[in-house]
Order: structure tokens, then C-alpha cells, then sequence
């Protein structure tokens, strides 16, 4: 049974044995995994280097098992949270209101509206430089 390691964990290889127990483990170029993910290199880096995703780090390179990217990817992955149902609309007869002031209210939101956007388009007075076309 594996042990859960963090998401940043980094493994550095020092002993036989350490390279021993990633010799299972395919080892894949930083670019081959930027590639995989369909990210650039330097934003996979930039996510190394953040500790979003774990490496093996052999001298000055840097590579990822398939676990590791596995790893990232999980967390990186969102859940859908299934929509919320709208509220049922209950049809005018049993709502508390009557449609008669309803309508009303409609009415004078529009006249509203009207006057507000004639207000906002109002055409100012003609300038001389302006072209009268009709």
C-alpha cells in the first residue's frame, strides 16, 4: 500500500535505492509533460515552481512520473455543481397581487424607460460646422 505523499512533495535522488524505487516509474521531460498538458513550458515551470506540482529533480533537470502529473491534473480538475432549480412561478390567479396594478406598474416602468432614454439621446442644438443632410 502507497503512502499519500503532498502535492509539493519533491523527491531528490541521492542513493541507489532512491533511483531504485523510481525505476518503475517513467520519467518524462519537462517538455514532454508541458506538452501532455497543453501548457508551455514556462507555465509548467511557473507551477513547479509555486509547488503546485511535484518533481524528481536529477542534477540541474527536472522530471515528472506519471503519478505526479496525475496528481496535478486531479487537482486542477473542477466538480460541476448541478444548477440550482429556478423557484416555481405560480401562475397570476394564485399570486397575492392583481394583474390590474401589475399591468400598471409595467406601464409606468416603460414610460420610465421612454423618458429616460429620450432624455439621454436628446439632440442638442446643431452646430455650425455640422453638415445638414435632411
Amino acid at each position: 500500500m502507497r503512502s499519500k505523499r503532498s502535492l509539493t512533495e519533491t523527491r531528490f535522488i541521492i542513493t541507489v535505492e532512491d533511483f531504485d524505487q523510481l525505476e518503475d516509474a517513467m520519467l518524462s521531460t519537462e517538455r514532454d509533460v508541458a506538452k501532455k498538458l497543453n501548457l508551455k513550458p514556462c507555465t509548467l515551470r511557473n507551477e513547479r515552481l509555486q509547488g503546485a506540482i511535484s518533481f524528481v529533480k536529477i542534477r540541474s533537470r527536472y522530471f515528472y512520473t506519471e503519478e505526479q502529473v496525475e496528481e496535478y491534473i486531479r487537482s486542477k480538475t473542477s466538480r460541476l455543481i448541478p444548477p440550482r432549480q429556478p423557484p416555481a412561478i405560480r401562475p397570476p390567479a394564485e399570486r397575492d397581487i392583481s394583474s390590474a396594478p401589475l399591468e400598471e406598474l409595467r406601464s409606468a416602468s416603460r414610460a420610465a424607460a421612454l423618458r429616460s432614454a429620450m432624455e439621454t439621446f436628446k439632440r442638442g442644438p446643431r452646430s455650425p460646422n455640422r453638415r445638414k443632410d435632411g
